[in-house]
């Protein structure tokens, strides 16, 4: 008797300890339970941003350096690739114009200025093509922009920056002169003196590197700003 009366003592205790256990089962249940929705949820936004891709900004900057890339290269090589350019570019446009609103304005001025950049450009490589370069005035457009450095197997990743150097005091010095044929001459000169650089890349110093990519803006700003002023006074004639 003594011992069922012990036992019914105890059995309040052990009831509220099962109803405790259920609860704190329930809770643990409910915790997984959201942790699994915040997982998924996550997931989910994984997939959407591998599903639509970069952001506009992102495609701004790849389609910047892009444009770079096939800019300074010599015409044999563009020639040979360019459908694919002409195709790649009208993907990369569509791109950007699919979300050019939520660019900022400062972003949105640049690709402004991105694409008359390369309507130039193709114009330039389509009429190169159909008339191309005279080897012997090109010859000469070498020796007389680049000097010492004219033949470029000479230029070394010691040297590099100082032709960079002397391509572009010519530049600044003579540009007001040239014509748009002879802008032709130059930018080819310059896309050569560029593929000697790729060659030697990995030589170049960091510092030379960070000279060398200033100096090539500064000639992008001048040929882009020559091209228009040609652009204005064909509109005017």
């Amino acid at each position: 008797m003594k011992a069922l009366y012990k036992r019914l003592k105890y059995l309040p205790v052990l009831v509220l300890a099962l109803l405790l256990s259920s609860c704190e089962g329930n809770r643990t249940a409910q915790e997984t339970e959201e942790v699994t929705v915040d997982t998924a949820t996550q997931d989910d936004n994984i997939i959407r941003v591998e599903e639509t891709g970069r952001t506009a900004e992102e495609r701004l900057e790849s389609f910047r350096s892009w444009l770079n890339n096939k800019a300074d290269r010599t015409d044999t090589a563009i020639r040979e690739e360019w459908p694919e350019i002409r195709e790649e570019f009208r993907r990369r446009n569509a791109e950007l114009e699919s979300n050019v609103d939520s660019l900022s304005a400062k972003s949105k001025e640049e690709y402004k200025q991105l694409k008359q950049r390369y309507a130039r450009w193709e114009e330039r490589q389509e009429r190169r093509q159909n008339t191309p370069l005279d080897q012997q005035k090109l010859e000469q457009w070498q020796e007389q922009l680049l000097r010492e450095f004219d033949d470029l197997n000479s230029i070394t990743s010691q040297n590099v920056r100082e032709a960079y150097l002397t391509f572009m005091g010519t530049v600044r010095a003579k540009r007001s002169n040239w014509n748009q044929d002879d802008w032709d001459y130059v930018d080819h000169v310059y896309s050569q003196l560029n593929d000697r650089r790729r060659q030697i890349e990995n030589n170049i110093s960091t510092g030379d590197k960070l000279k060398i990519r200033a100096l090539q803006t500064e000639y992008l700003a001048l040929e882009g700003s020559a091209d228009v002023g040609s652009a204005v006074r064909g509109v005017q004639n």
